[in-house]
């Protein structure tokens, strides 16, 4: 077997790259960098007073405490403001320490950033506009409404999400007949919708609830009983921080085990009782400190 010398030894140790430890990084500097959006109620939006807030927002709050209260120092989250197609970047970048919005785990995303213990479990949803004429059954059957039934169907998504791949997923099946428009931002879905340049928006139902309670009328909009996909969110941290992770593994289950994510759940749903896939997260997820 050939035998490096020890001038070569210590040229290749060199030459690697030192090993990272962003949680040591974060305790050393004081500040934490969350990555937040916008325009994702109720889980990550810019508040008007300033700031963010939102369930994914408080949560990542939770995880900051955490860390203060394991350094025993005050650690000062910092916003970074991302958008649908950079969120994953940014952490994979480590622009970002943790994702704090609607970030759905799949095993794609798995190599480029890891994700946390869930945080929530929802589904894509259908949101349609009442006026100017009724809306008919969900296009993938049902007995509630969904879009208008007269194709073509302009069904608007956010671009870079999940939604957009499985409702493109759906028409390229044939399963759903539709022309799919992608959108820079959730508010501009709903102004197309509102302005009749679209006859559907589609996005998790949460998100949509949400959009619907700050329009002027929403009344005006509906929203399928039926869900196209299941999506199961996670806090994004760079690829192979274990650290990191299990910091915010531990916030998370704290949470679940104390109550803590009721009472961010009322605060971000008012007068919605979780369902029971959430209260099954939470249970299999309430995980023991030792």
């Amino acid at each position: 077997m050939r035998r490096l010398s020890l001038a070569a030894l210590a040229f290749v140790l060199a030459s690697a790259p030192a090993s990272a430890d962003a949680l040591k990084d974060i305790v050393a500097r004081g500040e934490i960098r969350l990555g937040v959006r916008a325009d994702a109620p109720p889980f990550s939006v810019a508040r008007a007073e300033g700031g963010y807030g939102g369930y994914q927002v408080d949560i990542c709050q939770a995880i900051v405490a955490e860390i203060s209260r394991e350094a025993q120092r005050e650690i000062r989250p910092r916003f970074v403001t991302v958008d649908a197609g950079n969120r994953f970047r940014m952490v994979a970048d480590k622009q970002v320490d943790l994702l704090c919005e609607p970030s759905t785990v799949t095993l794609g995303r798995r190599e480029l950033v890891d994700f946390s213990i869930p945080t929530f479990v929802t589904g894509a949803g259908l949101m349609g506009r009442l006026a100017p004429g009724p809306v008919s059954v969900p296009p993938l059957g049902g007995s509630g409404v969904g879009l208008p039934a007269t194709p073509p169907r302009r069904l608007g998504v956010l671009a870079g999400t999940t939604t957009e791949q499985a409702v493109k997923a759906l028409v390229a099946s044939g399963q759903l007949s539709a022309q799919v428009i992608d959108v820079a931002t959730h508010g501009d879905g709903v102004t197309a919708l509102s302005a009749g340049l679209l006859d559907g928006y589609a996005a998790d139902l949460e998100i949509l609830v949400d959009l619907r309670s700050r329009t002027t009328t929403p009344e005006s909009f509906v929203i399928a009983d039926r869900l196209m996909t299941l999506e199961t969110y996670a806090v994004a941290v760079p690829l192979g921080e274990s650290a990191l992770r299990l910091a915010a593994d531990r916030a998370i289950a704290r949470l679940y085990r104390e109550g803590g994510i009721v009472q961010i759940a009322e605060r971000h749903f008012p007068g919605r009782r979780p369902g029971d896939a959430f209260g099954a997260m939470v249970l299999m997820n309430a995980l023991q400190p030792r």
